[in-house]
């Protein structure tokens, strides 16, 4: 056994020798740090590690959740979700409700906080205390109309700063209440959980850099990750493909602009980390089909993120008042996550998003941390380091102010406009509608090859209107807001004058926004697009 004692020999000699090469470059610090990577090698000590984690954050946290709470409400128990209520709350009541939570924050101007506020010290003292007053408890308000309802909320915390959630509690209640309220109206339980964003960019950013540090994790094999989804994503998804070097992966759609669910399977590889799809996409106001989605992540083990930024806010309400809209959220087995825009039919201030995740533990992946820096330990739960209070701020009393019976309202008024407007368009001689958009938006496309539907967007814009171009195939996009409530009549004979027009040949399209964009339509190459696109935005921002 003399090779055994000498293999023991050498193998604690370079133990030793590893120890004091540490201990000369680093010290005691650095052997105490070499000590728990090595344990944390052992099987069960991770575990172990994160079960002692936990319970110290849950202590901590759960002394950060008093903070900002009057002592009527650190009496309440707890709810397990906050939702949406039944009945919009007046104008009033929330303002006087921001006031005391206003109140319980540290003045930014009393001199004793060292960061997050950088203000001056003139005039905005005696805003604030203005504000304070205006909003008291003893104060009699009238209701206002939510627009300026918004606007109060927003300035009454634009200076603050909710990057980091100890100096703001009532910034932390208020992005929590509304991720929660959100959540409930996609059908997500106690257990969903996830962030307020600047917008439907930066929720899609953070989704898929989630999934791209889980599949990092749980998937250490990929390392040429990729996202399957139908080709009428949202451009977001590829701006996060290129910043995170995820590769796009992408499935045409037919002519009822879904996609092709054949290829879709065909296109999922194992390098797939994740599969997409819209509820509804932007493009065509069609939902991508989520429950087949669903099955072929199940099948393979895979997420699904669902793109519900456009109609996260709208299809909840579509739904309950009785149109037919095809499953997509919480409901789904296979949906992991969904991103919504309160900023859109959320009616709430630019700009504000949320997203969404179906546990805490996917969550955990979208959050970023380092605690090697000097200045602090420093964690980050979005791509953005400031985060503006004033626009949380606004989405908390845009969801309260309306409520249910508020969104259900707008829905109805809405479904009601859109589906004059489309009937209406369906009889006009040479257009369409393409696809079967389920909500307040479509896109108008021609029936007749002689239509070129770029010309008609020229006629429309004679006219006054401001049209929004679409290619593959060629449409107009509508989207449909409250201000186009009472123009239907004019705009369905507007189109139908253009749709005559172009067709007998007196109107073609001219110099312009057309003209680009059909000249941009018949170069195969689409990185030369691309270069084109590059120099419109470095050219018309220039000084």
């Amino acid at each position: 056994m003399e090779w055994f004692s000498l293999l023991e020999h050498i193998v604690f000699t370079v133990i030793v020798a590893g120890l004091v090469g540490i201990w000369l470059n680093e010290g005691w610090h650095g052997i105490a740090r070499s000590t728990v990577v090595f344990l944390k090698t052992l099987p069960g000590i991770q575990q172990l590690i994160g079960v002692a984690v936990k319970s110290e954050v849950d202590s901590f946290v759960k002394s950060l959740r008093e903070e900002g709470k009057t002592p009527k409400e650190k009496a309440k128990k707890r709810k397990p979700m906050v939702t949406l209520p039944k009945k919009g709350i007046p104008s009033d009541e929330l303002r006087k409700e921001m006031a005391v939570a206003k109140r319980c924050e540290q003045d930014s101007h009393s001199g004793k906080i060292f960061a997050m506020v950088y203000t001056m010290e003139d005039d905005n003292f005696e805003l604030q205390e203005e504000v304070f007053d205006m909003f008291s408890d003893k104060t009699i308000l009238n209701d206002v109309d939510h627009d300026t309802l918004l606007k109060e909320f927003h300035h009454a915390f634009m200076h603050e700063n909710a990057l980091n959630p100890m100096f703001y509690p009532s910034l932390r209640r208020f992005e929590t209440e509304v991720v929660s309220m959100g959540a409930a109206m996609l059908h997500g339980d106690e257990n969903a959980t996830g962030s307020l964003t600047s917008g439907g960019t930066e929720s899609i950013l953070m989704a898929i850099k989630t999934y791209r540090d889980r599949a990092r994790k749980l998937h250490p094999g990929i390392k040429d990750p990729e996202m399957v989804a139908p080709i009428t994503i949202h451009p977001a998804f590829e701006k996060a493909a290129h910043y995170f070097n995820v590769k796009m992966v992408h499935v045409p759609v037919g002519k009822d602009c879904k996609p092709d669910m054949a290829k879709y399977e065909k296109a999922i590889t194992a390098n797939t980390i994740l599969l997409l799809g819209s509820a509804p996409h932007y493009c065509h106001g069609v939902v991508d089909p989520i429950e087949e989605i669903s099955d072929l992540a199940l099948k393979r083990g895979l997420p699904v993120h669902v793109d519900a930024c456009f109609g996260g806010f709208m299809l909840p309400w579509v739904e309950k008042l009785g149109y037919p809209v095809p499953k997509f959220d919480f409901r789904v087995p296979g949906v992991m996550s969904l991103s919504a825009d309160i900023h859109k039919y959320g009616y709430g201030a630019k700009g504000a998003s949320i997203v969404v995740y179906r546990n805490p533990e996917i969550r955990k992946y979208q959050i970023f941390a380092y605690a090697g820096w000097p200045g602090g330990l420093f964690g980050s739960p979005s791509m953005a380091g400031t985060r503006p209070g004033g626009h949380i701020a606004a989405s908390w009393a845009a969801l309260k102010h309306l409520g249910e019976d508020g969104y259900m309202e707008k829905a109805k008024m809405l479904m009601a406009t859109t589906e004059k407007l489309k009937n209406g368009i369906k009889k006009i001689p040479g257009l369409c509608i393409l696809g079967d958009p389920v909500m307040t938006c479509f896109a108008v496309g021609a029936s007749d090859s002689s239509v070129d539907m770029l010309a008609v967007a020229d006629a429309m814009e004679d006219k006054g209107w401001k049209m929004e171009r679409q290619q593959f195939p060629t449409s107009i996009h509508c989207s449909i807001l409250p201000q186009h409530v009472g123009v239907e009549d004019q705009l369905i004979s507007d189109f139908k004058e253009a749709a005559a027009k172009v067709k007998s040949g007196e109107v073609k399209s001219k110099p312009g926004a057309s003209a680009m964009y059909g000249m941009l339509a018949n170069i195969p190459d689409k990185a030369l697009v691309n270069d084109v696109i590059v120099e419109f935005f470095s050219e018309i921002y220039r000084n």
